[in-house]
This record gives C-alpha cells, sequence and structure tokens, in this order.
C-alpha cells in the first residue's frame, strides 16, 4: 500500500506506490524535482528533515528506522506512513528555477500616450527560461519591480508594457530608467499564472477566457500567442479600460478578424465610447459559452476588479478554483 507525502512550505503532495520505492524516486515519478547527486546519502545534497510520520533509511541489506526531527536523505529513505518532510530547493511539475540576468535595452517605444513597449535581450548563450502568463521583476536601485512578460518564450527576447502615471512616481522613474541606460537587471519567473498541459483537467477544446483590464493585457497576450501555437480552438478576450484611448495594441481585432480568437474590446465607463456595454463581462461569458462549468478563466487587473469578475461569475455557477489569476497570491481574500 502506497503512503502520502507531504513536502513544506510548499505544500507538495504526492505518493508512494510500492514497497522498496525511495521517497526520491516517488518524487521524480510524480514530476517533483529534487536536488540529487550521488543517489546514496553521501553528498547530502538531498537532505530533508522529517516533521512527522515514519521513514525506513536503507543501507545496502539493512534498514534503519529514523526519529521525527532527523535529517533524512530521500534517495535512500523510504516511507512507512504518511510522511511530512521539509525540504528547501525542490521544485514543482513544471517549476522552472529562477534566474538572475544582465538584459540589454533593445528599445523603450510609446504605444500611447500612457503605455510603452520594452524590449529586452538576454546575453548569448542565456536564454530567460519562463511559462507564458509568469512575471519577472525588474532590479532597479535596490527595487524590485514585478511587470508580466508580455511575451511567450521565445529565445533570449522579452517584451514588457510599461504604464505610466504622472500620479505614480515609480512607474515614471522605471521608464526614465529604461530609456537612459543600456542594461537592466532582471529576476525571473516569478508567478503561478500558467497552463498546465497534462496536470488538471483543462484541455485545448474547453473556452478559455481572458478578462484583463489596462496592462494587464501583456498577459493575455503572452497566453495567447502560447496557446495558439497549441492551436486551442475557443479562446475569448474580453479587455476593458475606461475609454477607447486604453486599447493600446490592434493585434487583439487582427486575432479576431482572422477568426483565431473571439474578441470584445469594453469601456463600461464611457457611456458615449464605441466600446460601452451595460452588460457586465459575467453576462457575456453566459451569452457566448453554453457549460461555465467547463471554461478556464485567466483574470488580470487590480484585486477589486479580479474579486468583482470572480463574484460575478459565482453568480452564475463558476468555481474559483477554475479562475487563474496573481492576484489570489499577493492579495488572498478570507473565505466565504
Amino acid at each position: 500500500m502506497g503512503h502520502t507525502i507531504t513536502i513544506q512550505p510548499k505544500g507538495l503532495v504526492f505518493h508512494s506506490d510500492q514497497n522498496g520505492q525511495s521517497i526520491m524516486d516517488a518524487a521524480i515519478a510524480a514530476g517533483i524535482q529534487m536536488r540529487k547527486s550521488c543517489d546514496n546519502g553521501i553528498c547530502e545534497v538531498c537532505k530533508a528533515r522529517l516533521i512527522a510520520g515514519q521513514v525506513i533509511k536503507q543501507t545496502g541489506t539493512s534498514s534503519q528506522p529514523i526519529e521525527q526531527g532527523s535529517d533524512i536523505y530521500p534517495c535512500v529513505t523510504e516511507a512507512n506512513s504518511d510522511i511530512i518532510l521539509e525540504q528547501l530547493n525542490v521544485l514543482a511539475p513544471g517549476e522552472i528555477p529562477q534566474q538572475h540576468l544582465s538584459m540589454q535595452i533593445e528599445s523603450v517605444k510609446p504605444l500611447n500616450d500612457f503605455t510603452y513597449q520594452v524590449q529586452l535581450l538576454s546575453p548569448a548563450g542565456k536564454l530567460p527560461q519562463y511559462h507564458a502568463g509568469q512575471y519577472l521583476e525588474l532590479l532597479i536601485d535596490d527595487n524590485q519591480y514585478p511587470f508580466t512578460i508580455a511575451s511567450k518564450p521565445n529565445g533570449r527576447h522579452i517584451e514588457l508594457h510599461l504604464g505610466v502615471s504622472e500620479d505614480n512616481a515609480s512607474s515614471i522613474a522605471i521608464r526614465n530608467y529604461l530609456q537612459n541606460h543600456s542594461t537592466v537587471r532582471v529576476k525571473l519567473p516569478g508567478g503561478n499564472v500558467w497552463l498546465k498541459p497534462g496536470m488538471d483537467s483543462f484541455n485545448l477544446h474547453d473556452p478559455l477566457i481572458f478578462v484583463v483590464a489596462g496592462t494587464g493585457f501583456a498577459q493575455a497576450k503572452a497566453m495567447i500567442e502560447d496557446q495558439l501555437e497549441h492551436q486551442h480552438s475557443a479562446i475569448y478576450l474580453y479587455w476593458i479600460n475606461r475609454d477607447q484611448d486604453g486599447f493600446y495594441s490592434n493585434l487583439p481585432q487582427q486575432w479576431h478578424e482572422d477568426k483565431l480568437i473571439h474578441y470584445v474590446p469594453m469601456t463600461p465607463e464611457q457611456v458615449d465610447g464605441p466600446f460601452y456595454s451595460d452588460q457586465n463581462v459575467e453576462e457575456l461569458v453566459q451569452k457566448q459559452v453554453s457549460d461555465i462549468s467547463r471554461i478556464r478563466v485567466v483574470a488580470c487587473g487590480s484585486p477589486n476588479f479580479v474579486y468583482s469578475v470572480l463574484d460575478g461569475l459565482e453568480n452564475k455557477g463558476f468555481e474559483q478554483r477554475q479562475m487563474l489569476s496573481d492576484v489570489f497570491a499577493y492579495a488572498p481574500r478570507p473565505s466565504k
């Protein structure tokens, strides 16, 4: 009979399926990456601490039980019950190790009066590794500024969308830095908003819906480009801005005209504008999608925006587990 293995602090859960299977082998079978080197417990690279449960260390033909609170080496240790381990530097399925890169600033171009397209280039031989939908951090003057990457993984190039407001001194400082320097240090990747093929029940025929505000389009752009490459057949984009000047890219309209996605630009506050709608996103979604239980929604915007969209969809039978948003990580709200 197998045992359940939990690794903290990340909360990763997997199972040992057979007697004689090491914790390391069970983790690998579950797609979890532990650091390893010697495979015999000598190098200590895979060291973890046993928080709860019973384990047995295998040494040749003998076995030795290990007490709770002790260090263990998963490559030579088996679970003898459900266990909890504490282990750092372990990666969840699909998780990418963080990189620190000094990237060349190729260009900083205005897309409208308050949005800039930033093109970065990594050093030769050092490809930036990330999933479409994740973000990076610009490391400027001892500060870290997160920006969703606006391009799917594409060799050495990375695109960002920078919103600049006269009321936001940080945004002005970032723009000025990027315009007046040739390189910038970045840390990536960050965030859990990315689609995990084969790791959940979502498939390429279920409706994939993006609800974004302002420069939240950057995240949608990267993920849509990635999904179109995988021939996703049902993509919907609702891009919401206060007025028509906020739609700084014509790319969604091109996708729509090429019948690659369904695109609805919305300006709910500009009653006399060409994209005004007196309906909420959830009402439009319900009209376009026959089975709301099968959709996956990616929401990008302020916490108030994301939770407003979530509440509206939940009133139609939607569940939060169907939504991906960085807001859930940095601005969680109490459970209802």
